[in-house]
């Protein structure tokens, strides 16, 4: 009953959420390596014994993130406390394995708060902090108590197939090959994370610039910076932050595959799924086009005890504007009832 009067309550004020229904504090937690991190924390005024933590993929807004930071209001409706670390590796766009270390890091430090119940925790892991989560989740200093349960939202599972769909938008579904234009951003951050390992025949400095003032969210001044270069620089560069291959870009990428091929594959969270214990409830929109949602199903089948929806009426970044009326209100049925399992497996 709690949970349908929230989602009426969403409904009725147009998906606005009041301040009334929550406090932010805006805090710092001592990181890894000692230094101040900062963190936003949303109470729920509701009493509550229900703790949430955002794992954010590789993102340069962090905790500042405009969607997480409206997912985090919401779940305050259903009586959850909200915790948006920033991760900053993860913010950095550095996708290694250090992440795990951070988010063991501060489920532990969150877990022993004094206001926080460290029995009824669920961790949430969007787009590449997904994996990592799922990976974090096997180390023994999330094992005492484990996560209450799991979820992931648009996250990958193996790195392989997601290289494959970010460069050629391809992916395979039920043996045929399913075709999206992929989102530029995944190509962006490929090519950050690897610059040291590329050989472009060229000085790629002023790539190096471009794509840092990209990532850093200076558009305007990544693209003043891109229509300096000219030639060979200006071809590839452009091919990245448009996320249109040319072939030389497309080469690049194969050769990165092949040369750090071990390392790719330790990144990928497929091999350890099956040790994942804790249940896990599995999100992906069908329209996703920065992750396809094809991952979520390998997810699905490796994972023992999980829950999976694919939802028509989202893409990675939200809701989609497709579809009927008739249509939407099937899908949101159907997205009602999954959340609705979530909530309930939560809160017993």
């Amino acid at each position: 009953m709690k949970f349908l009067f929230s989602i009426l309550t969403l409904i009725i004020r147009k998906g606005k959420i009041s301040e009334k229904n929550y406090s932010l504090q805006k805090e710092k937690y001592i990181g890894i390596n000692n230094n101040q991190v900062p963190m936003r924390v949303y109470y729920s005024k509701k009493y509550t014994h229900k703790t949430a933590i955002l794992f954010l993929g590789a993102s340069p807004d962090g905790e500042k993130h405009k969607a997480i930071n409206y997912l985090a209001k919401a779940l305050t409706l259903f009586g959850y406390h909200v915790f948006i670390p920033r991760i900053p590796p993860l913010m950095a766009l550095d996708i290694s394995n250090k992440n795990i270390d951070w988010i063991t890091h501060i489920y532990q430090m969150i877990q022993s708060r004094k206001e926080i119940n460290p029995n009824y925790i669920t961790a949430i892991g969007i787009s590449y902090g997904g994996g990592m989560l799922l990976k974090a989740s096997l180390d023994n200093k999330m094992k005492n108590p484990p996560p209450k349960s799991i979820f992931l939202y648009g996250s990958g599972c193996d790195v392989d197939t997601i290289l494959k769909f970010i460069t050629k938008g391809e992916f395979d579904y039920n043996g045929d090959i399913a075709k999206i234009k992929p989102h530029e951003w995944g190509l962006t951050v490929f090519f950050h994370h690897f610059m040291d390992n590329i050989n472009f025949g060229i000085d790629k400095q002023n790539i190096r610039e471009v794509l840092q003032l990209r990532i850093n969210n200076e558009k305007e001044k990544a693209q003043e910076k891109l229509d300096l270069l000219n030639g060979k620089e200006f071809e590839i560069a452009n091919s990245i932050l448009s996320g249109e291959i040319i072939p030389e870009v497309q080469n690049i990428v194969d050769q990165v595959i092949v040369n750090k091929r071990d390392y790719i594959q330790d990144l990928s969270c497929k091999p350890i799924c099956h040790k994942v214990s804790t249940k896990v409830f599995i999100f992906h929109g069908a329209n996703d086009n920065m992750v396809p949602f094809t991952e979520s199903i390998q997810l699905n089948q490796l994972i023992n005890n999980s829950v999976l929806l694919i939802s028509y009426l989202f893409e990675h970044k939200g809701l989609s504007s497709k579809s009927s009326i008739l249509f939407k209100v099937r899908e949101l049925i159907k997205l009602l009832r999954f959340f609705y399992k979530f909530d309930k497996y939560h809160a017993s």
